[in-house]
């Protein structure tokens, strides 16, 4: 195997391992998870050229071949899938310190009684508890615990806009839990 199409593997390896970290982990690097898929845009590029190089330098074209067929597998994931399942993830190994949170969120008598629980890591939203998560330029992500499941109702935007004038979407994560999206 020749080294571009080595070094080309082991770049798509390291892009979508750090995806995977970036999301289950971000409050690793708070400042990169944000920004972590449209980052993904470019890099894709710049492999999938590096990828088409090997491709005419090639003898044995199966490797190029695949080098790009990953290229499009790790792309596709990183913009379709990768926010959502982090999410999970991430509430999986957090959802006992997060359900407990809520509980003390929704008990609180003011805001400063919520302050004090929670402080800049969690916040009210109309009645639920919404746990920061990924934040980027003019957008956000939060893990909202909402027991009444009203989230996934929302379909219109005059309902979306009259719940939060910054909400966008929520995806359901599991059992009361759900990944929402907000947006400037």
């Amino acid at each position: 195997m020749p080294t571009l199409t080595k070094t080309i593997l082991a770049a798509i390896g390291i892009w979508f391992l750090s995806l995977i970290l970036l999301f289950i982990f971000p409050y690793l690097l708070p400042d990169i998870s944000g920004f972590a898929i449209l980052l993904s845009l470019p890099i894709s590029i710049v492999l999938l050229i590096l990828a088409l190089i090997a491709l005419i330098k090639a003898k044995k074209k199966h490797w190029p071949v695949i080098c790009i067929l990953l290229i499009l597998a790790v792309s596709y994931i990183a913009l379709r899938q990768v926010m959502y399942w982090g999410a999970l993830t991430h509430l999986y190994l957090n959802k006992r310190s997060y359900e407990i949170t809520a509980q003390k969120m929704l008990a609180a008598r003011d805001d400063a009684e919520r302050r004090s629980i929670c402080g800049e890591k969690c916040w009210i939203l109309n009645g639920r508890v919404a746990f920061h998560y990924v934040h980027g330029f003019l957008n956000w992500h939060d893990i909202i615990y909402d027991p009444s499941g009203h989230l996934a109702t929302l379909k219109t935007l005059d309902e979306r806009l009259r719940f939060d004038n910054y909400f966008i979407s929520a995806e359901h994560l599991a059992g009361d839990w759900y990944l929402g999206h907000f947006g400037d």
